[in-house]
C-alpha cells in the first residue's frame, strides 16, 4: 500500500512539474505550431532553431551569435513549440516569448519582457461594446518616454488614419469598433499593431513604440519591419531620424543635413557646405526651424558639419517644395527640426569622440513632470584638421605653376604658405514641463559659433637680389543664438493649440585684407595694404500661435497667426576707410493662415487647400499666398500627387559677386525700390508606387522666381565716391525645372536607395547677360547611390555621388582705373556670367560600424579613391613694384581627398 501511495505521489509530483512547466512561458500568445517528434542530443541551439524552422515552419527570432553559445539536449514530443522551448531552456539563462504575429523570440533572462495578449476582432466577436467612437492618446518611445511627433496611425484594414502632432498626441474619430486594431509606424521604430478591446481607454491612451536595432528592457507586441526614411506620404517631403543617418559615411560625425544631401532634388555637388541646395534654390531660401525659432545659417567648419548636433535631435522633416501655408517667409523649401525632450524614466548620457570633434549629451527627469536634455560639441585640431590644413597648403604650392601673364608678361613661380586655424562649438539645451496630461511647456536654447583664420603668406622671389612678401589676412567668425518658449495644450479631443515666443540672432564678421611688403636691395621696405571688411548682424523676435480643430475623421482645420520684428545691420568697406555699403534695416511682419485637409472616398483622395496672407510694413503691402496640394490613391500601391502655390521672401540673403575669391552673401530686408520682395510659384506633379519592400517615386517640378537680386561692383566706374543702389543691386528672374527619381529598398538587412535628378536652373538679369544664364548652382545631372547592410553587430554602408560640373565666371583680362584721390585700382574683366563649367565631380564614401550594448565604434572613409574635385577657381593679381608688371594667379581650390575618420560612441544605458 505504501508503495502504491509513493508511486501515486511521484506521479502527482511529476504531473505537477509538467503542468507548471507547461504554464510558465512568458508569452500568452501561441506559435500555432506543434512539434511531433524531434530529438536533439548536445546540439547547438542555433542548429536546432534552423532545423525546426525548416521542418515545422515555426518562426524564430534571436541573435545568431547568442544561440551559437548554447548546446541543448531535449526531446520535442507532441508539444507546442513555445512550451517545448521553455522546457528546453529551463537550465540556461535564456527565455522565450511569442508576439502577436506568432513569432517566437529567444532572449536573455535578464531582459524584462512584457507581452500583451494578441486580441483579434474574431475573439471579441459578439462582445463589442462601442462602435464609431473616438480614441485619443500619445505615442512615446518605449525606452525613454520621449514623445514621437508625426507618427502615422491607421485603423487596420482601412484607409482611415492620422499623424501625431509635434507633442506626439493623436485623435482618431469614427473607429469602427472597440475590437479594431491600430497600426502605428514611425521611422527607426518597429511597426506596432495595437489591438483594442472593450477595456481599452478611449482617452489619454499611451502607446509605446520599440526602437529598431536596440536591446530592450521591455517588448510589447511589435512587428518586424522598420523604415530608414519616409519619402512618399506628402508631396515633396522627406522624413528621417538621426539614428538612421548614423550608419552613413561622414567626414567628422553623423549629420542630418549631410544625410538629406543624399536625396534626389537636393544637390550634393557643393561638398564644402552642409547647407541644402533644394531644386535650384540656395540655403537662404530654405526656412530652417529648430524647435520653432528660425536658424539663418547652418554651416560649421568649412561646411563639413551643420550647425545642429544630431544627438540632440528627435526628428526632421524636409519639404522640397509645395509646402503648406503654416510655413512662410521662404521661396524654396522648409526644414522643420524637433529636438529631444529628455528621458522621462532615468538619467542617461552619450558621448561621441572622433578625429575632429567631441560630443556629449546628458538627459533625464528632473521631477515626475519635468525633464531636461543638454548637448555640447567642440572641434579640435586633430588629424582631420591637419588634413584640411595640408590640403589648402598643398593647393597653393602645387597650383603656382598655373600662373599666367596678366598684361603680356611672363609666368612666375611663387612660394606660398597658408595658416589655417579654425574651430567651432555649439550648445543645445531643453527643459520640458508637463503640468497635466493635456499641457506641454518647453524652453529650448541653442548657441553655436565658428572661428576661421584662412590667412596666408606668399614670398616673391624676384631676380636681382630683390624679394618681397604678400600677406593676406582672412579671418571670419560667425554664429547663431536662438531660443523658444512653447506652450501646447490639447483642450479637447478635437481642439489643440501651440503657442510660441522665439528669439534668433545670426552674426558674421570677416576681415579680408591684404598687405604687400617689398624689400629692396638697399634694405628698405615698402608696405601696401588693401582689402575689405564685412559685418552682418540679424535679429528675429517672433510670436506665433497655431490652432488645430478636427471637424470629423475626414476633415482637419488648421489656422494660425504670426508676428515678427526683424532688424538687420550690414557694413562692407574697403581699405579700412571707404564704406561701400552700409545698411540698417528694420521691419515688421504680421501673418495669418488658414488651411483645410479633406479626405474623400475612404481617404483615396486627400486635398489640402490653404491661404496665407502677410502684411509687411516696409512696403506697406499685403501679400497673398494661395496653395493647394493633393494625393490620389489609384490602388493600394499606386499614388498620384501634386502641388502648386505662391511663396514670398522678405529677409533676403543677397549674393555678392566676388569673381576672384568665390561669391559671398549677406542678409538684408527687402524694400520697395532696389531690393524688391522675392516671390516664387511652385508647380509639382508626381507618382509613387510601393510594392513589398520597395518604393518607386518620381516628381517633376517647375519654379518661377521673380525679384532675384545680385550685388556687384562690376559695373561701378569709380569706387570712392558715393554709390547709388542702382549701380550695385541688380534684380531679375529665375526659372528652375527638373525631375527627381527615387528607388528605395525600405526593409531588410540590406536597405538603401538610388536617386537621380535631371534639372536646369537659369537666371535672367539684363546687366549680367542679354540672355538667360545658368545660376551658380545649376547642376544638370546628379546621381546618388546609398547602400546599407546589417550583419549581426555590424552596419556597413557605401555611398557614391556623381554630379556634372557647376558653372563659374572666369577672368579674361584686367585694367587700371585712377580714382578721384589720384590713386590707382586694379580691375578685372570677367567672362560672360557663368559661361564656364568646372569638371564633373564624383566620390565614394564607405563606413563600417560595430555596435555593442553601450555604444559603437565606427570607421568612415570620405572620398575613398581620392578624387580631386574642384571647389572653385581662385584668381589673384600680383604686381612687381619695380616693373609694374601684373600677373594673374589661377588656383584650383579642391575639396578634401582621401580622408579617414574613427568615431567612438558610448552610452551609459
Amino acid at each position: 500500500m505504501r508503495k502504491i501511495l509513493l508511486l501515486f505521489a511521484l506521479i502527482c509530483i511529476q504531473w505537477s512539474f509538467q503542468a507548471w512547466g507547461q504554464q510558465t512561458p512568458i508569452s500568452v500568445n501561441t506559435t500555432g505550431i506543434t512539434i511531433a517528434d524531434e530529438f536533439y542530443n548536445n546540439a547547438l541551439l542555433s542548429e536546432i532553431c534552423q532545423d525546426l524552422t525548416k521542418k515545422t515552419g515555426v518562426k524564430i527570432d534571436a541573435d545568431p551569435t547568442l544561440l551559437s553559445k548554447y548546446r541543448i539536449s531535449y526531446w520535442f514530443q507532441k508539444i507546442k513549440a513555445e512550451i517545448g522551448f521553455t522546457n528546453a531552456l529551463k537550465n540556461t539563462d535564456l527565455k522565450i516569448y511569442v508576439d502577436e504575429n506568432s513569432v517566437l523570440h529567444i532572449v536573455p533572462k535578464s531582459q524584462k519582457v512584457t507581452v500583451a495578449k494578441a486580441i483579434t476582432e474574431q475573439q471579441y466577436k459578439g462582445k463589442s461594446e462601442k462602435t464609431n467612437f473616438s480614441i485619443s492618446g500619445k505615442i512615446v518611445d518605449a525606452l525613454t518616454g520621449e514623445s514621437l511627433a508625426f507618427t502615422t496611425i491607421t485603423v487596420k484594414g482601412r484607409k482611415t488614419g492620422v499623424q501625431t502632432n509635434v507633442d506626439g498626441l493623436f485623435t482618431i474619430q469614427k473607429v469602427p469598433s472597440d475590437t479594431s486594431a491600430l497600426v502605428i509606424s514611425y521611422i527607426g521604430y518597429r511597426t506596432l499593431t495595437y489591438y483594442l478591446n472593450p477595456q481599452t481607454p478611449t482617452s489619454n491612451l499611451r502607446i509605446d513604440l520599440v526602437p529598431a536595432n536596440e536591446e530592450l528592457d521591455e517588448v510589447k507586441v511589435t512587428g518586424e519591419k522598420t523604415e530608414i526614411m519616409k519619402v512618399n506620404e506628402t508631396v515633396g517631403m522627406f522624413m528621417m531620424t538621426p539614428k538612421n543617418i548614423a550608419k552613413l559615411p561622414n567626414v567628422g560625425e553623423k549629420d542630418i543635413f549631410r544625410g538629406f544631401q543624399l536625396m534626389p532634388g537636393i544637390s550634393a555637388a557643393n561638398q564644402s557646405s552642409s547647407g541644402l541646395y533644394v531644386r535650384g534654390g540656395t540655403p537662404d531660401q530654405n526656412l530652417v526651424l529648430y524647435d520653432g525659432f528660425t536658424v539663418y545659417y547652418v554651416d560649421h567648419l568649412y561646411g563639413f558639419f551643420s550647425a545642429f548636433n544630431s544627438n540632440a535631435i528627435k526628428d526632421v522633416r524636409l519639404f522640397k517644395g509645395g509646402f503648406e501655408a503654416k510655413y512662410g517667409g521662404r521661396v524654396s523649401s522648409v526644414v522643420d527640426i524637433t529636438s529631444k525632450d529628455g528621458n522621462q524614466k532615468e538619467f542617461n548620457a552619450t558621448a561621441d569622440v572622433g578625429l575632429l570633434s567631441a560630443n556629449i549629451l546628458a538627459e533625464g527627469p528632473i521631477t515626475k513632470k519635468m525633464t531636461f536634455v543638454v548637448a555640447a560639441r567642440h572641434s579640435w585640431a586633430g588629424p582631420i584638421y591637419n588634413k584640411i590644413f595640408n590640403t589648402f597648403k598643398a593647393q597653393q604650392a602645387a597650383n603656382s605653376s598655373n600662373n599666367a601673364g596678366f598684361t603680356g608678361g611672363f609666368a612666375r613661380r611663387f612660394q606660398s604658405g597658408q595658416t589655417v586655424s579654425s574651430y567651432f562649438y555649439d550648445l543645445n539645451g531643453k527643459v520640458t514641463y508637463r503640468p497635466t496630461q493635456r499641457d506641454n511647456i518647453t524652453l529650448s536654447f541653442y548657441n553655436g559659433e565658428d572661428f576661421l583664420d584662412n590667412s596666408q603668406n606668399l614670398s616673391l622671389p624676384f631676380g636681382g637680389g630683390r624679394g618681397g612678401g604678400f600677406a593676406n589676412t582672412d579671418v571670419s567668425n560667425w554664429g547663431n543664438t536662438g531660443s523658444s518658449l512653447k506652450w501646447s495644450r490639447q483642450w479637447t479631443e478635437r481642439f489643440y493649440t501651440n503657442t510660441l515666443f522665439s528669439f534668433s540672432n545670426y552674426y558674421s564678421n570677416r576681415d579680408n585684407t591684404n598687405q604687400n611688403t617689398i624689400t629692396r636691395t638697399d634694405g628698405t621696405t615698402q608696405n601696401v595694404k588693401f582689402g575689405s571688411l564685412e559685418n552682418n548682424d540679424l535679429k528675429d523676435i517672433s510670436f506665433k500661435s497655431d490652432f488645430e480643430y478636427r471637424l470629423s475623421s475626414h476633415q482637419l482645420i488648421e489656422m494660425g497667426v504670426q508676428a515678427s520684428h526683424l532688424q538687420i545691420d550690414y557694413a562692407y568697406s574697403q581699405n579700412d576707410t571707404t564704406v561701400i555699403l552700409g545698411k540698417n534695416d528694420r521691419g515688421n511682419l504680421i501673418s495669418a493662415y488658414l488651411q483645410d485637409q479633406i479626405k474623400f472616398g475612404d481617404s483615396k483622395l486627400v486635398l489640402k487647400p490653404s491661404l496665407r496672407t502677410t502684411y509687411y510694413d516696409v512696403t506697406k503691402k499685403n501679400y497673398l499666398e494661395p496653395r493647394l496640394s493633393a494625393t490620389f490613391s489609384l490602388t493600394k500601391k499606386l499614388m498620384l500627387k501634386g502641388a502648386l502655390g505662391q511663396y514670398y521672401q522678405f529677409a533676403k540673403q543677397v549674393e555678392r559677386e566676388d569673381i576672384t575669391n568665390g561669391s559671398r552673401s549677406f542678409w538684408l530686408l527687402a524694400n520697395d525700390s532696389y531690393l524688391p520682395v522675392t516671390s516664387s510659384k511652385h508647380y509639382i506633379i508626381g507618382a509613387s508606387y510601393e510594392i513589398d519592400d520597395y518604393v518607386f517615386d518620381v516628381e517633376a517640378y517647375y519654379k518661377d522666381i521673380d525679384n532675384d537680386t545680385r550685388y556687384t561692383l562690376r559695373f561701378v566706374p569709380t569706387v570712392g565716391r558715393g554709390l547709388s543702389a542702382s549701380e550695385t543691386f541688380f534684380t531679375g528672374t529665375g526659372k528652375v525645372r527638373g525631375i527627381d527619381f527615387l528607388i528605395q529598398k525600405k526593409f531588410g538587412d540590406y536597405t538603401g536607395w538610388v536617386g537621380y535628378t535631371l534639372a536646369k536652373s537659369e537666371k535672367s538679369i539684363a546687366q549680367f547677360s542679354a540672355t538667360p544664364f545658368p545660376s551658380n548652382y545649376d547642376v544638370r545631372n546628379e546621381f546618388k547611390s546609398v547602400n546599407m547592410y546589417k550583419m549581426g553587430h555590424w552596419d556597413f554602408s557605401l555611398t557614391w555621388i556623381y554630379a556634372s560640373g557647376m558653372p563659374y565666371t572666369s577672368i579674361t583680362g584686367g585694367y587700371i582705373i585712377k580714382l578721384l584721390d589720384g590713386t590707382e585700382k586694379d580691375y578685372t574683366s570677367p567672362s560672360t556670367t557663368n559661361a564656364n563649367r568646372l569638371p564633373d565631380s564624383h566620390r565614394m564614401d564607405v563606413a563600417a560600424t560595430y555596435n555593442f550594448k553601450h555604444g559603437s565604434i565606427g570607421l568612415s572613409i570620405y572620398n575613398l579613391y581620392g578624387r580631386q574635385n574642384v571647389w572653385y577657381k581662385k584668381f589673384q593679381t600680383i604686381t612687381d613694384s619695380d616693373t609694374n608688371e601684373k600677373y594673374l594667379s589661377v588656383t584650383n581650390v579642391n575639396y578634401l581627398g582621401f580622408t579617414p575618420n574613427i568615431t567612438f560612441t558610448y552610452k551609459l544605458k
